[in-house]
């Protein structure tokens, strides 16, 4: 079989000159075919591999961008987060730097002011003072003290104007002093006074009481120490831009000394607790807060002798709590001296064995005249700094104790009254 193959394959080779004389030709043709298609498959095959790589590039150099742009929101985030902390610190910083100029410039006004009416040699007109008891001791005063101390102003230059015959209160501040209500009555210094509680500015009536004030003085063109002075120092310190050192390197606290003297009511009895309860913002006209009361003042005359504080007529919106009559609580009737009843409320503090009545100005005036104070609230609307410093004055003058104490907290108010009773049968 092999042998026939062979000699067929040779006589093709001999036979195909005549039978196909192209062949040879054909054959290089297929030859040719065969190896182009050869290479184009090669370019086929070489041009897939460069699109497959082209598109893993092209997939990474995607992967990349987004990281990239991820990384590039991330940095950017950080720039805005870091440029609004960075907005934030300056203006924060900047807004100190204002406080802290505005605080520098106020105090700067007062100094300059009252360095001018250092330099006069006029009487000053210390006030006229118009408004609360508590500012009044705890601001008004003691800062008055500082002015007098820090610019060597002379005693007998001053003429203290407040209302109620509170001179005991400016002991050894002037020589003289003239009381609002011998200018007005006390009809007249309410309407006066009920919407403005505050002397941030000097108002109307404060002009027309130092124009009476320079009549009976004589005195046509005094000098003016007015509380608006006090207000624009102090304000920073009750807006919590200033802290308490605002006050404190600006006020001198002493103790009362109100004594008997003529303005005590006699008779009083011989041992007794000076109450006064009136309703405020803080002690609401209310069915439980009257109720209280009564039990408070009845628990009291249970123990001691109850002395309470109503002058019998109005000068602010505080209305006063009138108790049952009871053998052992007494009244003293101010009405016919409204110009000496604060005078009058002093002096029997000062003599008490303790003060019982309503968080508020005679709240500090116990403590000052170093009478022990138990005071109540039932709403929490003041501010407590205004406590915390009073409290710490006390302690600075070695004046009373003052317990503020919600009337709910029934535990401690009976510890209290406990203690106000033991003291007065002491």
């Amino acid at each position: 079989m092999a042998l026939l193959t062979r000699i067929l394959r040779r006589a093709g080779r001999v036979l195909e000159p005549l039978l196909a004389p192209d062949a040879e030709e054909q054959r290089r043709r297929a030859e040719k075919l065969v190896a182009l298609a050869r290479d184009q498959d090669a370019a086929i095959r070489e041009l897939r591999d460069q699109v497959a790589a082209e598109r893993a590039e092209l997939r990474r150099m995607r992967d990349v961008r987004a990281t990239d742009v991820a990384e590039t929101r991330d940095t950017i985030a950080d720039l805005r987060s870091g440029v609004r902390r960075q907005s934030s610190t300056l203006a924060r910083l900047a807004r100190s730097a204002g406080i802290h100029a505005q605080l520098e410039w106020t105090e700067q006004r007062v100094v300059d002011r009252l360095s001018r009416i250092a330099r006069s040699d006029r009487s000053i007109l210390v006030g006229p003072w118009t408004g609360e008891i508590g500012f009044e001791l705890l601001y008004w005063i003691p800062f008055v003290r500082w002015a007098t101390e820090k610019f060597g102003l002379a005693l007998e230059r001053l003429v203290i104007v407040s209302r109620g015959g509170t001179q005991a209160w400016y002991a050894g501040l002037g020589n003289r002093y003239i009381d609002a209500f011998s200018l007005v009555t006390p009809a007249e210094f309410r309407a006066a006074t009920d919407a403005v509680k505050k002397q941030r500015t000097m108002g109307r009536f404060d002009r027309q009481l130092l124009r009476r004030v320079s009549a009976q003085l004589g005195d046509v063109r005094p000098a003016l120490l007015h509380p608006a002075l006090m207000y624009s120092l102090f304000m920073p310190f009750w807006k919590h831009q200033a802290p308490l050192t605002r006050v404190a390197d600006h006020a001198r606290y002493r103790r009362i000394d109100a004594g008997p003297g003529a303005a005590a009511p006699l008779p009083l009895p011989a041992e007794y607790v000076a109450v006064r309860f009136y309703f405020s913002s803080c002690f609401p006209d209310t069915a439980d807060n009257r109720a209280f009361v009564a039990a408070t003042v009845a628990a009291l005359a249970e123990q001691t002798d109850v002395v309470m504080l109503n002058p019998g007529f109005r000068v602010d919106d505080h209305v006063d709590y009138v108790a049952p009559q009871h053998g052992r609580i007494h009244y003293v009737d101010m009405q016919a001296e409204p110009h000496e009843n604060l005078a009058r409320q002093t002096a029997i503090i000062a003599g008490a064995k303790g003060f019982v009545g309503t968080y508020g100005g005679f709240a500090y005036l116990a403590p000052f005249c170093g009478i022990d104070a138990v005071a109540f609230y039932s709403d929490r609307t003041y501010f407590v700094y205004h406590l915390e410093l009073a409290q710490r004055a006390f302690a600075e003058v070695g004046g009373g104790a003052l317990e503020a104490i919600d009337v709910r907290n029934t535990t401690l108010l009976r510890a209290a009254l406990g203690a106000v009773g033991r003291a007065s049968t002491r």
